[in-house]
């Protein structure tokens, strides 16, 4: 009802009451929660903060460096956890560096740390989102260290996942140990001195490697998973890191029925022959 509705007497009492309300300057309460059964919309949850695609931070001491793709943007908290992830490791890698140069006292030249990390897209298939990474790392070893690393997110419940919830529970999992201990093989007979698998190198369970969602040659679905194998692990430092690829149709059966609808197709870039990696890093000098 207006104020003009009222009678002259009740339409002054109540412009009086807006101007004293008006003049109270105090925060409003925070609204009542909605009694239990009510039909009152419930607030969402405020969206994370948006983070940068890029992170750089060098002093005498070190220097560390990340750099996430552009397409994860369209994932606001996928974004926010796996930025804040990586920066954390980077400053603790970089508090490291700094109290190794102070106990090193002079008494020899510091060569500065450096660590870096860089991050791909590997496949998007709903409800499935695949990231993989390369990372760097010098301390002034013999070597640089070298390695991968993969991130799977469940875009239906907006967290992210292990590997092994894309498959069934009670699942026969010796079925992919298999493929990617035949993969390996295959992968080796066309790198140039490669040490055949032995008892000293031998196949990786599935769970001990790196395992990365497959682009497919279907649009908009998995078409099978990379391992990513680091150096040591089938053969010498030597011969470096392997990346092999299995189909999905060598797995179809193990997968869990929330993600199974995500697979289908063949991979997209089978990899090289050789098992090399197929994405390189851009190192920042």
């Amino acid at each position: 009802m207006s104020f003009k509705a009222l009678p002259a007497g009740l339409a002054l009492v109540a412009a009086l009451t807006t101007a004293l309300v008006a003049c109270d300057r105090k925060p409003a309460p925070p609204p009542a929660e909605a009694p239990a059964g009510s039909s009152a919309p419930v607030a969402a949850a405020p969206a994370p903060t948006a983070r940068p695609l890029a992170f750089d931070q060098t002093d005498p001491a070190a220097k560390v460096v990340l750099r996430l793709p552009a397409e994860i943007a369209n994932y606001p908290a996928l974004h926010a956890l796996l930025y804040d992830r990586e920066v954390a490791g980077l400053r603790t890698f970089a508090a490291k560096a700094q109290t190794d140069q102070k106990a090193s006292d002079g008494k020899f030249p510091w060569r500065p740390y450096n660590r870096q990390a860089q991050w791909f897209l590997a496949a998007d298939a709903a409800p499935l989102v695949g990231l993989r990474a390369l990372w760097f790392e010098d301390t002034g070893g013999a070597h640089p260290n070298h390695g991968a690393s993969t991130l799977i997110w469940d875009t239906t419940a907006n967290r992210e996942i292990q590997a092994k919830a894309l498959f069934r529970p009670g699942a026969d999992m010796g079925v992919l140990d298999r493929a990617i201990c035949d993969a390996v093989a295959t992968a080796k007979t066309h790198r140039e001195g490669a040490v055949p698998l032995n008892d000293m190198f031998s196949c990786p369970k599935w769970s001990q490697t790196v395992l990365v969602l497959a682009p497919s040659t279907e649009p908009g679905k998995v078409g099978g998973l990379i391992a990513l194998i680091d150096p040591y692990v089938v053969g010498p430092y030597s011969e470096g890191d392997y990346e092999v690829t299995v189909p999905v149709s060598a797995f179809q059966a193990l997968l869990a029925p929330a993600y199974a609808g995500a697979f289908g197709g063949a991979p997209k870039s089978p990899g090289n022959p050789d098992g090399t990696l197929s994405v390189t890093m851009d190192v920042v000098k």
